[in-house]
């Protein structure tokens, strides 16, 4: 047999471990519903976005530009979408995919902020439904006296149901502002400066914020520029106006002296880790995901969601319900196709099940943004050959976790000895590896030829420390738990 250039290496003790058996697991695999158009093409496919009402019913926010101008929503009443109903009266608003409307639910409050298109200080506003989305009231300016950019809000709500929105203020250099909601005097009070704890303070002006608000804390993840580098921070405030807290979550250090214009979308497991999605581009660009622990606030690791994908990714969406984790984003490769992977072991287990759901639609598909209730995903995409907003509804069967062993596997065979770990191939090709600990986090990834060695690994009582290996060849995969 061939040698196998490199192997992953863990630092281990010396010491006798019997035999190691071998597992399988279910791979996780989603049965999608029919496409669904939620409105004809009189009503536009820019900006969808999804979220669900207080009955756990789809609402999907669209816009449209040219003739019959304007935001609308899209209701699911239990056989289809309703009517699209319209947001606001403005019909010269900002409809930009990365940097364009976004919608918050908290109970039968709705909530949309916008741009007015070309009133960059003065034109950002948010506007609030307080019956699901049936009916809408007048829209509140975030800075209506302002003199200098208050450019893409992006709202949120707090754990009161108050509204609050972050968005990009002044310019050269760019801040992350916060906008509170003064219950007392019916407006938002001016912006605040909310990344003041990041390297260099400034953001990059075109990457649109993500506020969102968990466990009493507020919290922004937004693209900072610290002498054009481009990370992606996570800001935390107790309050929202204390803006004290800030940690650095993408290790990649991407340096480019333009804004990217995209940002990050995150969702919170049942642990209370927080993931987050976000494209960067040092090699290239691709969909990256980070995780963080949020009762320390620290990061715990960052790596792209599919590691061996050489095309462009960009506009992550994340979901999550209990363990589940559901990730949807585009991929250009000779066209525009939605892929969506699942994980009930956490984030580094998305690249164990990768699909594209749109590879069999003609025009391109762009754009997603996904729900997941614990029961069903809920997607939505902007389909280019039907000018329409397309909807997939579907459902998640198997599991990453292992479940059960298995003693005949045709293709690898795994055996031990004290010191080691050995997988090897009955087929002469290249088999593509990942290493996990127990909690789904990727320790090593990469390719071997007919064998692999992995040493073992102990703990300081001495104690084996266990790990799933998953090997696929790009017909079979297969994972392996790998334990005393």
């Amino acid at each position: 047999m061939k040698d196998l250039p490199a192997f992953f290496i863990l630092t281990f003790c010396v010491c006798f471990m019997s035999f190691v058996p071998r597992t399988n697991h279910a791979q996780p695999s989603i049965v999608w519903d029919s496409v669904i158009e939620v409105s004809t093409q009189d009503f536009g496919n820019k900006c969808s976005r999804i979220v669900l009402n207080s009955s756990g019913n789809p609402m999907v926010l669209h816009g449209k530009s040219g003739n019959n101008a304007g935001l609308y929503l899209s209701i699911w009443d239990g056989l289809s979408f309703g009517a699209p109903i319209q947001v606001t009266e403005e019909t010269n608003i900002y409809l930009s995919e990365s940097e364009g409307p976004r919608i918050a639910v908290s109970g039968n409050r709705v909530a949309v902020s916008y741009q007015i298109s070309g009133q960059w200080d003065t034109g950002a506003y948010v506007v609030i439904s307080e019956d699901s989305g049936l009916t809408w009231g007048i829209p509140y300016p975030l800075a209506p006296l302002a003199t200098e950019d208050h450019f893409m809000p992006n709202i949120a709500f707090d754990g009161n149901s108050q509204p609050w929105a972050a968005l990009k203020w002044r310019t050269t250099p760019t801040y992350e502002g916060v906008h509170l909601f003064n219950s007392d005097t019916d407006s938002f009070e001016p912006a605040l400066n909310a990344g003041i704890a990041t390297a260099g303070q400034p953001v990059c002006e075109c990457c649109p914020s993500n506020p969102f608000f968990y466990d009493g804390i507020f919290y922004d993840v937004v693209r900072n520029n610290n002498s054009n580098i481009r990370d992606f921070w996570l800001l935390k405030s107790p309050d929202g106006v204390n803006w004290g807290e800030a940690i650095d979550i993408d290790p990649a250090d991407w340096y480019i002296s333009s804004c990217p214009a995209s940002g990050a979308s995150s969702a919170i497991l049942s642990d209370g880790t927080l993931v987050s999605a976000f494209m960067n581009a040092p090699d290239g660009s691709r969909v990256y995901w980070s995780s963080v622990d949020l009762s320390t606030f620290t990061l715990i690791e960052s790596a792209r969601i599919d590691p061996l994908n050489n095309s462009t990714e960009n506009h992550p969406s994340l979901s999550a319900s209990g363990d589940w984790l559901v990730a949807a984003w585009e991929r250009n490769s000779s066209g525009y196709d939605v892929m969506v992977s699942v994980s009930d072991i956490g984030p580094s287990a998305l690249s164990n099940s990768i699909f594209n759901v749109t590879e069999e639609l003609s025009g391109h598909n762009r754009n997603p943004s996904v729900v997941y209730d614990g029961e069903f995903i809920h997607l939505v995409y902007k389909n280019t050959a039907s000018g329409t907003t397309h909807y997939l509804k579907g459902v998640i069967s198997g599991t990453s976790n292992i479940e059960r062993l298995d003693e005949g596997n045709e293709v690898w065979t795994l055996s031990s000895t004290p010191s080691e770990w050995l997988i090897t191939s009955s087929i002469s090709e290249h088999t593509s590896f990942t290493l996990f600990d127990l909690n789904g986090r990727m320790l090593d990834s990469g390719e071997f030829y007919e064998n692999m060695s992995i040493s073992k690994g102990f703990n300081g009582r001495n104690k084996e420390i266990s790990r799933i290996l998953h090997v696929n060849n790009g017909t079979k995969s297969m994972s392996f738990k790998l334990i005393k």
